[in-house]
């Protein structure tokens, strides 16, 4: 009859937790850690990288709007020079100069409108040439000619004085009264004309002779043009780029118009110009600051050049972006490593468990009685024959 071999009863494997700890002591804290100083190491040197563009964005917009507003200022002392003008100029200031009568003038214009005696410098052919060049480019707001006393010789609009003498920008233009020179006053909101203007005044010498000044004139410019450029400068789609000054008081940016507007990092700008060295050409500047609705934001800062010819415009350009958007693909990285550290934990695991069952099996014994020996098959066979 055949011959059955009991089943070795085989016991259920059991992990070996001393090899599960050997593999996750030693595999995983080295795999995170490594995965962090990778990670840091990525993020830190995008920062400096995206910074950098900043910075690059921040100057040529800087440049650019330098470039634009000396243009400007060319274009306005040329028109200075037009012998048109500094002839009127020039036939307005020989006339006999009265303090008084002129004060009793400008009050009866502030007061009651243009007086008949002074119509001709709304409605006088000088004032018609101001207002074609008006027409002409739109760029002029209004244009003013006044003569050597201050006196208001003509206008493309109605002016609100006819004595122009107390104003910043004739004192300043007509300097000494021989060679002026150029002023060039801050961005201001113009609120009849809803946008953002800039004076430019220039001295208007007289015919024939750059010795003496006939008289000055202003031309208010808008300057939506300028801020057009400014504002096409930001970055990606969470990125802005405003025109600063060094206290944080802002000269433009996209947001609605507000008086006394700050910047949203004013108080860092001002303490990183000043810590850089404020005033040098070369000065890159690049921090962060979280803004007014809680989300970090990379700032990279550009001097105008302005401030070297003209103090009083001492601007500085100011792109800004998000870091959550400037980050976007480190944070997707990120995913993806947590990913790759969770798969490779399940496989850690896994192989522990492998490992631990090979290690834990007891060791397979021979059980002599069940061997069938060649000496016991002869017996049997005898037998069988017999």
């Amino acid at each position: 009859m055949p011959l059955h071999l009991p089943h070795p009863h085989v016991p259920h494997p059991r992990m070996n937790v001393r090899v599960l700890a050997v593999f996750a002591l030693v595999s995983l804290p080295l795999l995170a850690v490594g995965a962090m100083v990778v990670l840091g190491a990525g993020q830190s040197q995008l920062r400096t990288s995206y910074g950098h563009q900043l910075s690059q964005v921040a100057e040529q917009t800087a440049a650019t709007l330098d470039t634009y507003m000396y243009r400007r200022v060319i274009d306005v002392s040329r028109m200075g020079r037009i012998p048109t003008l500094r002839e009127a100029a020039a036939r307005a200031s020989a006339a006999p100069f009265d303090a008084n009568r002129m004060q009793t003038l400008d009050y009866e214009w502030r007061s009651n409108g243009v007086p008949a005696d002074l119509q001709d410098t709304v409605d006088g052919p000088t004032a018609a040439y101001l207002r074609d060049i008006v027409s002409r480019d739109s760029a002029y707001r209004e244009i003013l000619l006044a003569d050597r006393h201050g006196r208001l010789v003509a206008s493309s609009d109605v002016s609100s004085d006819y004595d122009q003498s107390d104003e910043d920008w004739w004192r300043t233009a007509f300097g000494d009264g021989r060679s002026g020179r150029v002023d060039l006053a801050d961005v201001r909101w113009d609120e009849s004309a809803r946008t953002y203007a800039i004076d430019i005044s220039v001295p208007v010498p007289m015919p024939g002779r750059d010795g003496e000044l006939a008289g000055v004139l202003k031309v208010v410019a808008d300057s939506r043009e300028m801020l057009a450029f400014v504002d096409s400068a930001r970055p990606g789609t969470t990125g802005e780029a405003a025109v600063v000054r060094p206290d944080g008081s802002v000269v433009f940016s996209r947001r609605p118009y507000a008086p006394d507007a700050r910047y949203f990092a004013a108080t860092l700008l001002s303490q990183r110009l000043q810590q850089s060295g404020w005033g040098d050409p070369t000065l890159q500047v690049a921090f962060a600051a979280v803004d007014g609705n809680g989300r970090q934001q990379l700032v990279s800062v550009a001097p105008s050049q302005l401030g070297a010819s003209y103090p009083n415009l001492a601007w500085v350009v100011a792109v800004s972006q998000s870091e959550d958007e400037l980050f976007g693909p480190v944070h997707t990285q990120m995913f993806y490593m947590l990913l790759v550290i969770a798969v490779t934990t399940v496989v850690v695991l896994l192989l522990a468990l492998w490992f631990s069952m090979r290690l834990a099996a007891p060791p397979v014994g021979i059980d002599m009685h069940l061997v069938d020996h060649p000496k016991v098959a002869r017996i049997a066979e005898e037998e069988l024959t017999t």
